[in-house]
């Protein structure tokens, strides 16, 4: 993975601290609102450069009396004003109705065009409507439908300012941070909070798995994975993850039922924290098991929640 792509997929892990619980902390003290837009490799803060972002804004203004929420993704939709930022959207997304504040929660409707996006694209067109509304007094989160569902491989549906921060610029370290998911003694599994080093080598995927296979550093937590076994290959298609494991995975899985549900899910729940990661799908030797201890496997595996002890 080259460099410059590295940058742009982190600085698409960083929600930048615009959005606040509350808002209000990108509105510009003269009326006006932040309206966020992608920025193009070549421009200005081009992302694979040093100190460089995958989003900026440019001020807008709207109407007395408009609509906030309403307004600022009428702004976003009919694109940027400067040159050196682009429209995030394709053609022909459009509003289905106005957006709605209720509890927190800014729910906005889209048209079908948006739910072709997927991966980085998707992850940068949500977060620039998440920086714009997030501005709005009241909006903590942000719920983006398409056609009034739910885009199913997203790994979250409400998008807030996230814990997965990226540090470091063209010629400097650049590090995920990240919970792994480990099993606990005493059953379950619990998040331990790690920075991981992405380097040329590596895709975030290969990174993360990298992280999570060297085991815990926390006291009460065990990896079970297999000393034999060894990861394939592992990459993301169509909002799922694909591990390819070799065949020790398998022949040497944990004899307890409930110690193999930790091992896979450790996996799974720590996988489908990336943005364009909805669901994973295990294989061993380029096939799908039909199952791994008691779990089937021949289908994609979303995060267990309910495994995960505080």
């Amino acid at each position: 993975m080259s460099r410059r792509l590295l940058a742009l997929y982190c600085a698409l892990l960083l929600l930048l601290p615009a959005c606040k619980q509350g808002g209000e902390a990108g509105q510009s003290g003269n009326g006006g609102y932040q309206v966020y837009f992608a920025v193009p490799f070549g421009g200005e803060g081009d992302p694979g450069e040093a100190g460089g972002t995958a989003v900026a804004s440019e001020i807008r203004r709207l109407p007395e009396g408009a609509d906030i929420p309403g307004g600022l993704m009428e702004c976003l939709l009919s694109g940027p004003v400067s040159d050196d930022l682009a429209s995030p959207f394709p053609e022909g997304v459009y509003l289905l109705s106005q957006p709605t504040v209720e509890e927190g929660v800014c729910r906005v409707n889209l048209s079908e065009k948006y739910g072709g996006l997927s991966g980085v694209e998707l992850t940068l067109a949500d977060y620039c409507i998440v920086l714009t509304l997030c501005q709005v007094p009241g909006v903590e989160a942000v719920s983006i439908d398409v056609e009034g569902s739910p885009i199913p491989y997203r790994d979250r549906q409400l998008l807030r300012s996230s814990d997965v921060v990226l540090s470091g610029g063209e010629d400097q370290p650049l590090y995920l941070t990240v919970k792994l998911f480990f099993p606990r003694r005493s059953g379950g599994l619990a998040a331990e909070e790690r920075n991981v080093l992405l380097t040329e080598q590596d895709t975030p995927v290969t990174a993360v798995l990298n992280a999570l296979l060297s085991g815990p550093e926390t006291q009460g937590l065990f990896f079970l994975f297999p000393e034999e076994a060894h990861i394939l290959s592992a990459w993301v298609e169509n909002g799922n993850c694909y591990v390819d494991f070799d065949a020790p995975f398998l022949d040497r899985e944990p004899e307890s039922a409930a110690q193999a549900q930790q091992l896979l899910y450790a996996i799974v729940n720590t996988l489908c924290q990336l943005p364009d990661v909805g669901a994973v799908q295990i294989l061993v030797e380029g096939e799908a098991p039909e199952r791994y201890g008691e779990i089937p496997t021949s289908s994609p595996l979303e995060a267990n929640k309910d495994l995960v002890v505080d």
